[in-house]
């Protein structure tokens, strides 16, 4: 079969790569004028770092194996445990104040029940936003901080915005971890590099050739005009870019059956949970030396200051520490006229080194990013698989026993959204395999 491709991130790469390698006619379409999409390596001298996407956990296997096939071997990096700031106090990870640790034992224990019981066919509830839910189980006010902490790090988002259902379906995948499982390798030569051998592989990669419209038929339309015909098309972008490219409101195709609830939410169109993208900017912030690594300490942070978390993300021989701020900050940090010297600041409050060994600093907006349009996927409330609210498609599609991502006529949905392992590279590599496993079933 023709296949097109739009998308030449890791899991619009994966899935050409099977899919020539079952045999298609593979053509993946770029709107940028290189591949990897949130996934871009900066190389800066003889050292580098990940714009984007960046940690493998331990039991991301699909990520391990692809590595594998290229010949590269994951690199470990633990940075766990991390420090914690607090109004001024540091403690550690693994060692937070009791009332902290007390408040983060009742969430991981009411999340497990929840989980248990969505697993055994109970009702969970109506979902609610996660922050509410937090605030109703926590008992300090240290404590209901250091679980806000950690979880919008995690989500990339305000736990105001996240669904509680579509936390849990995340916080599922936790349960039987130890500590430090998770962000335990990164893929050395870095992760945009990688996608430049996948593409290396394939015959036919269109850079610069944004998409301006997809439908469900296999016709792909590129903004110059031309317009392809494939058998099968792979929409592999962010759920922002899906939105624009499909044009919903505008394809009386599209139309809901008469007599129900009208809407241009996607969720009701393919039957999926609707994602959104989250709110989070990551800025890299240079040094002369890795004062850190002199006070004994990995370069991990959570505090309370201008940022969310900070870690070592300079690789080879670059001194240099990554910074994510998200949510609403994000957003007020953006608006500043500096927002490295802001978040230099902050971090210098804690630690003065920063400010004398400081060089240089850069931003990496996802959110503001034409083709991205954020971070990473998060579900906000009432749109996750966990989620009891009724969609207003006729025979809502959820839950992965039913394949709740099911092609949309000869359209196959793929991404780090359209998967299990939501947010993470394994999660758009997994949602490569179901799509080739699609096409070459000749589900539609």
């Amino acid at each position: 079969m023709k296949v097109g491709v739009v998308g030449a991130g890791i899991a619009g790469l994966r899935a050409a790569m099977l899919l020539e390698k079952a045999g298609h006619q593979v053509t993946v379409f770029e709107a940028r004028d290189r591949v990897g999409g949130r996934m871009q390596t900066i190389e800066m001298g003889d050292g580098y770092y990940e714009a984007g996407g960046e940690w493998i956990d331990a039991d991301h296997h699909r990520v391990i194996r692809l590595l594998r096939e290229f010949g590269v071997a994951p690199e470990k990096s633990s940075q766990w445990p991390g420090l914690v700031v607090y109004q001024g106090e540091f403690a550690t990870e693994n060692q937070v104040w009791p009332d902290a640790a007390r408040d983060a034992n009742l969430v991981h224990e009411e999340a497990a029940s929840l989980i248990a019981k969505r697993k055994n066919g109970e009702e969970i509830g109506e979902d609610q936003p996660l922050g509410a839910w937090l605030d109703s189980i926590c008992e300090s006010v240290r404590g209901r901080w250091w679980v806000e902490s950690f979880t919008r790090s995690d989500e990339g988002e305000d736990t105001s915005e996240v669904s509680l259902h579509g936390w849990l379906e995340s916080y599922a995948h936790y349960l039987d971890r130890e500590d430090g499982d998770m962000s335990l390798y990164r893929i050395a030569g870095g992760g945009g590099k990688l996608c430049e051998r996948m593409a290396a592989k394939l015959q036919d990669v269109r850079l610069d050739s944004p998409i301006q419209h997809v439908s469900d038929q296999g016709e792909v339309i590129e903004r110059n005009g031309s317009t392809h015909i494939f058998d099968r098309v792979v929409m592999a972008l962010p759920t922002s870019a899906v939105e624009k490219v499909l044009d919903v409101e505008s394809q009386i195709s599209l139309a809901p059956p008469e007599g129900s609830f009208v809407s241009f939410d996607l969720s009701w169109v393919f039957h999926l949970p609707s994602a959104k993208m989250a709110r989070a900017v990551k800025l890299v912030l240079q040094f002369k030396n890795a004062w850190w690594r002199d006070k004994n300490w990995t370069g991990r942070m959570l505090g309370d200051l201008a940022f969310q978390q900070t870690w070592e993300i300079g690789r080879g021989n670059l001194n240099a520490l990554g910074v994510y701020v998200c949510g609403a900050e994000a957003i007020q940090l953006m608006e500043q006229s500096s927002p490295v010297d802001v978040v230099l600041k902050s971090i210098a409050q804690v630690h003065p080194e920063a400010q004398e060994s400081f060089t240089a600093g850069a931003v990496h907006d996802w959110v503001s990013d034409e083709y991205a349009g954020g971070a990473f996927p998060y579900y906000p409330v009432g749109n996750a698989p966990y989620s009891h609210k009724p969609l207003p498609s006729p025979s809502p599609d959820l839950g992965r026993e039913s394949g709740r991502f099911k092609p949309y006529g000869k359209i196959h949905f793929a991404g780090d959204w359209a998967c299990d392992w939501m947010g993470f590279i394994e999660g758009a590599l997994e949602s490569a395999e179901r799509v080739v496993e699609e096409i070459n079933n000749g589900s539609e």
